[in-house]
């Protein structure tokens, strides 16, 4: 390295007790290590709380809090806005890092200092820690190296997966702003409003993140409000996108009929259209009572 970049981890904390010593330890394992680790407990009712202070009484790099439980949006951005590290990384508590991730992202900004955010592949592990195949996952990179268009890839099946992959230089949080009020989506929506704000994003080949299925990952709970939430943030890219291309809405509209979300994203279109003020944001649909009622039955 040409100079030495400080790094913050921010770590989101939520009833982890389990995998929460194997994360932290990846940090510190790693070839080059992380400046801070920011860990945020989110009101676990585990140990895990327990497990990070004492974690903490012999590591000097950790800084860690606890608190009541505000979702993992705004546990993300509080950790985000604490850290003073010239680039920020997320660590969600039940994923852990390959030793290299830092490594291999800061060699690749070194050679390449244009570029803003970073992602890699992902190798995924079971509940013991196990490697396993995930299907779902080689299919979504196929479709991105055949339709060679990142957004419109991350729109059929987010394909980087978890917060977990991001490494941004911090110019990026500042300039685009933090993780939307979304349980489900929020990293589909980060992901998808670097695109808008033309961040320069490299995607390395090599599996550097090990991503945990586990029967209490958040995306399991839902189906249907994982889909809500997934129009949401369609509806709202191409919004305020203006994509001009009749191509691109061709490409979109076959998306969206394949996982069955046309008729949702023409509804927040709609609702986007129709508020189109200078602070509408992905999730201000959230603040109308009428329109989350609306939406609430239609999908049923």
């Amino acid at each position: 390295m040409s100079q030495n970049p400080t790094v913050s981890i921010i770590i989101p904390l939520y009833n982890h007790g389990r995998y929460i010593d194997e994360a932290i330890d990846s940090l510190l394992q790693q070839t080059i290590l992380p400046t801070e680790i920011i860990i945020i407990d989110d009101g676990s009712t585990d140990d895990s709380w327990k497990r990070v202070q004492h974690r903490a009484l012999y590591e000097p790099r950790i800084i860690a809090w606890s608190r009541e439980n505000q979702g993992a949006h705004n546990t993300i951005n509080a950790g985000l806005s604490r850290a003073t590290g010239e680039y920020l990384a997320i660590l969600n508590s039940d994923d852990r890092y390959h030793l290299k991730r830092l490594e291999f992202c800061l060699n690749t900004i070194d050679r390449e200092s244009n570029i803003d955010v970073i992602f890699t592949s992902l190798a995924f592990i079971n509940e013991r820690g196990e490697f396993c195949s995930n299907k779902w996952y080689q299919e979504a990179q196929v479709f991105y190296q055949q339709i060679n268009d990142l957004s419109l890839a991350l729109i059929n099946g987010n394909f980087l997966m978890t917060t977990s992959n991001l490494f941004m230089h911090r110019s990026v949080f500042e300039s685009i702003g933090g993780f939307a009020n979304l349980r489900y989506a929020h990293d589909l929506d980060f992901f998808l409003r670097l695109i808008l704000h033309k961040k320069k994003i490299s995607i390395l080949t090599d599996p550097l993140l090990y991503y945990r299925i586990h029967s209490s990952n958040t995306i399991n709970e839902s189906v249907l409000k994982v889909k809500i939430e997934w129009a949401a943030v369609v509806a709202y890219y191409v919004w305020c996108g203006k994509q001009q291309n009749w191509n691109y809405w061709d490409q979109l509209a076959k998306i969206t009929d394949r996982h069955d979300l046309t008729r949702m994203v023409f509804f927040f279109f709609k609702f986007f259209q129709q508020n189109a003020l200078d602070n509408l944001k992905v999730d201000s649909w959230l603040n109308d009572a009428n329109f989350c009622r609306f939406i609430a039955d239609t999908i049923r």
